[in-house]
């Protein structure tokens, strides 16, 4: 006879047998733990059984009211099909293979639940990662992580350096600007267009910037400031909510003939809210 869909296949029902002793009433462990007593079909001597009455079901064992009869394997136990309600996988029997893309993620997963020795060499790579998703503040503090290169992006730019300039330290803490200056400069920390240096540091943190510029045949001077507020000062001094401690290395010429490059460096210690220790040095550099 036609028919519409797949071809039909059979399969055998799941049968447990145990033989009765005359006066064992549990008996199990059943080959899977039935949904419930709907789900198997219970013979003794081929006399059905009626759920309930002459026996009760508890996980993957069944209790007879009246202890069967001394047999061998005279009691039989039809699982009614293979459905997929009451089959649970046992421990460490899936595999990658049988998982589609995207069906494990982060917030199902019970913490602890994967360790570094279940996870194959290479198994995990960068672009398995969403932007974002692993952050410092969820891995442990005595996480061991071993470095065999580790390479610094750069912010290449071409903007004329003078005036304000925003330096947006979680995207980048190495600025290039391959322009010359035309007027000092202020250099003010941020986290990002949205967050602020403070809002993403805390008391005992540090960062190290570096911002490299070129100048032209005038030398400009560079203030700091941290969310808008000024820092140090191009003449000297610090402001209000820090500690400067500057270093200044010149090479031995006194007058610009030649292009020349400094490079800005500033190690911010917050010491407190809004509040920081700053090391900064002052490198100058000219062509030969």
């Amino acid at each position: 006879m036609a028919y519409i869909g797949n071809q039909v296949t059979s399969v055998p029902f799941i049968i447990d047998t145990f033989s009765g002793t005359g006066s064992a009433t549990v008996f199990g462990q059943l080959v899977r733990a039935p949904a419930s007593v709907a789900s198997i079909a219970v013979f003794i001597s081929g006399v059905y059984k009626t759920p309930g009455v002459d026996y009760t079901l508890n996980g993957d064992f069944i209790t007879f009211t009246t202890a069967p009869a001394s047999g061998t394997n005279n009691i039989v136990i039809h699982h009614m099909g293979n459905g997929s309600a009451t089959s649970v996988p046992s421990d460490g029997s899936v595999t990658g293979a049988k998982l589609g893309a995207n069906t494990v993620r982060g917030n199902n997963i019970v913490a602890g639940q994967i360790t570094g020795n279940l996870i194959g060499i290479n198994a995990i790579s960068v672009n398995n990662f969403s932007s974002g998703s692993v952050t410092s503040n969820v891995l442990a503090s005595n996480l061991s992580i071993s470095l065999t290169r580790a390479l610094e992006s750069a912010n290449i730019n071409s903007i004329v350096p003078n005036g304000r300039i925003d330096i947006d330290i979680a995207n980048n803490v190495v600025y290039y600007f391959n322009a010359n200056s035309t007027a000092n400069m202020t250099f003010n920390l941020r986290a990002n267009t949205r967050n602020t240096f403070d809002s993403v540091t805390t008391t005992g943190q540090s960062v190290t910037v570096a911002m490299i510029v070129k100048h032209g045949l005038t030398r400009h001077t560079a203030n700091l400031f941290i969310d808008g507020t000024l820092i140090t000062s191009g003449a000297g001094g610090a402001g209000p909510n820090s500690i400067v401690y500057i270093a200044n290395t010149k090479p031995n010429f006194q007058s610009l003939t030649n292009q020349e490059t400094n490079i800005y460096g500033y190690t911010v210690l917050k010491t407190a809210a809004n509040t920081y220790a700053v090391f900064a040095s002052n490198t100058l550099f000219a062509l030969g």
